[in-house]
C-alpha cells in the first residue's frame, strides 16, 4: 500500500486551502473516489500523473510538491489485475456452457479477437456467459477484468452528460486514471485487460469511442451482448443458443439418458427444492425434459416456466407448455425486451418470403440443409441465404446426431406460436336476386 505520509501530507494540503474532495475533484479532473481512496490509503503506488495534478489543483510550492512526491514512493505501479476491483461472482454454476466459455476464453486470449460480440436471443444466457468468461480470467490471474454498468448510477451523480459518468469516465474511474483517452492509454500500455459491458446501452458515441480506445490501447479486449445479429465487418461474432434438448417427442431419447441433456440438468436444479425425488424419479425427470423440449431449452424461459412449481407439479405444466408458452413465460420481467416481444418483432420483420418459409420447416419434421432446400423452393442460392438467416437469427435449432450424419436442425416451439396466422383467402359466391 502507499505510504501513510502521503495520505496524512494530500489530506492537510487539501485542508489548508480550504477544499472539499469534490471541489479538489473538478479542479483536477481527478474522480472524487480516487481522491478519497488515496487519503485512506486505499490506492497502491500513486500514478506520477495523479501526483502532479493534484500539486497543481493544490498551488503546491515547489519545496511541498517535492516532499509529496516523495512520500509517495518510486512511481512503479503494482500489477494492475491487484488495483481492480474483481468483476461480478457468479451466484452458481454454469450448466451447459463448457464449451461455449472455454471458446471465448481462448479467443479473447489470443492476439486476433479484441472485440467480440456476443449474440443472441433474450433469456439465451448471453449475461451469464460473459460474467463466466470475466470471472475465468481475472480469477486466474490472466487477464484482469472490468465489468461496466451504464445504466447504473456514476462516479459523479446521476448526470449522464458529466464527463466522469461516460463509458471513457466510469472506465477511467475503475482503472484509477483521469477520463481522457491519452491517460487511459497509458495505464494500459503494458496490460491486458478485459472490458465486458451492455450492448443495449451503448450509442454512437459510445461504440466510436470503444473504437478509439481498441485503436490507442494494444492490451484491450472488449466483450458486450447484444440482440442485435448483423456483425461489423472485422468484428468476430460469437453466437450463443439454447441448451440442447432431448427429442423424446420423436422417439430419439432414452428415459436413461435424459438427465444428461444441459436443458434437463439446468430445469432440474431449479426444481430440487421443491421436488427432491427428481433425482430419483423417472416419471418427473421424463415431465421435465418434455418441458425442456416444448420450451427449447432456452434457459430464462426455462427458469420462469419453474417458478410454477409452486402451483403445479411438473407433469401438471406440460400442457400449457404445449400449447400456452407465453403463460409460462410471464415471470420474465421488462416486457419491452422480454423473449415473446422479441420473437414478434423478429418474425414481423421477415421478409414475406421467408415468413412463408418458415412457416413451411415449421410444419415438417427435422430436416438437413438439402430437405429444406427442396421444402423452400425456388432457386438454391435464395433458399440457402433464407435457412442461413433463420439459423444466424436463432429461430432454429441444430439436434444432435449421429457422427458421420449431416446436420439436422428445426424450428424453435416458441417461434412457430410467435408465426402470425395463415392468411386464408375465402372466395364468395356472388348471386344477383331479380325482383
Amino acid at each position: 500500500m502507499q505510504n501513510a505520509q502521503f495520505s496524512v501530507l494530500l489530506r492537510n494540503a487539501r485542508k489548508r486551502v480550504g477544499m472539499t474532495q469534490r471541489q479538489l475533484a473538478e479542479i483536477s479532473t481527478i474522480s472524487v473516489r480516487a481522491i478519497r481512496d488515496l487519503e485512506l490509503e486505499r490506492t497502491r503506488t500513486p500514478r506520477i500523473q495523479t501526483i502532479r495534478l493534484l500539486a497543481d489543483a493544490l498551488r503546491l510550492s515547489k519545496a511541498r510538491r517535492a516532499e509529496l512526491e516523495a512520500a509517495a514512493g518510486p512511481f512503479v505501479g503494482e500489477p494492475l489485475i491487484d488495483e481492480l476491483i474483481a468483476p461480478p461472482a457468479p451466484l452458481g454454476p454454469i450448466i451447459g456452457r463448457g464449451r461455449e466459455t472455454a471458446t471465448l476464453t481462448a479467443m479473447l486470449e489470443s492476439s486476433g479477437h479484441r472485440l467480440v460480440k456476443v449474440v443472441g436471443m433474450p433469456g439465451v444466457g448471453k449475461t451469464r456467459l460473459i460474467h463466466e468468461v470475466a470471472s475465468v480470467l481475472h480469477q486466474s490471474g490472466r487477464m484482469p477484468a472490468v465489468c461496466i454498468e451504464l445504466n447504473g448510477p456514476g462516479p459523479v451523480g446521476d448526470d449522464p452528460r458529466d464527463p466522469a459518468n461516460t463509458l471513457l469516465g466510469r472506465i477511467a474511474d475503475l482503472l484509477g486514471c483521469e477520463p481522457a483517452l491519452d491517460d487511459l492509454a497509458a495505464v494500459l500500455a503494458k496490460n491486458d485487460i478485459l472490458l465486458t459491458v451492455d450492448g443495449r446501452d451503448l450509442d454512437q458515441d459510445d461504440e466510436l469511442m470503444l473504437r478509439l480506445m481498441l485503436s490507442r490501447c494494444p492490451g484491450l479486449r472488449v466483450l458486450y451482448e447484444t440482440c442485435e445479429t448483423s456483425p461489423t465487418a472485422g468484428d468476430p461474432v460469437f453466437p450463443v443458443f439454447p441448451l440442447a434438448v432431448p427429442e423424446w417427442a420423436r422417439g430419439e431419447a432414452r428415459d436413461a439418458d435424459l438427465a444428461a441433456y444441459p436443458a434437463v440438468e439446468f430445469m432440474r436444479s431449479r426444481c430440487a427444492q421443491l421436488y427432491l425425488e427428481t433425482a430419483a424419479d423417472m416419471e418427473v425427470t421424463a415431465a421435465i425434459a418434455r418441458i425442456c423440449w416444448h420450451l427449447d431449452g432456452v434457459p430464462a424461459v426455462l427458469e420462469a416456466a419453474a417458478s410454477w412449481l409452486l402451483l403445479y407439479e411438473p407433469a401438471q405444466l406440460l400442457d400449457p407448455a404445449a400449447g400456452l408458452p407465453a403463460m409460462l413465460t410471464n415471470a420474465l420481467v421488462n416486457a419491452d425486451d422480454s423473449l415473446t416481444a422479441w420473437l414478434a418483432r423478429t418474425v414481423a420483420a421477415l421478409p414475406v418470403e421467408d415468413t412463408e418459409g418458415l412457416r413451411r420447416l415449421a410444419d415438417a419434421d427435422p430436416w438437413t440443409v438439402d430437405q429444406a432446400v427442396g421444402l423452400l423452393g425456388g432457386p438454391a442460392a435464395a433458399a440457402l441465404r433464407a435457412i442461413h438467416l433463420l439459423r444466424t437469427l436463432g429461430l432454429v435449432r441444430r439436434i444432435a446426431g449421429a457422427s458421420g450424419e449431416p446436420p439436422r436442425f428445426s424450428v424453435l416451439n416458441l417461434v412457430r406460436h410467435a408465426l402470425p396466422p395463415r392468411t386464408v383467402t375465402v372466395q364468395r359466391q356472388l348471386t344477383c336476386t331479380v325482383p
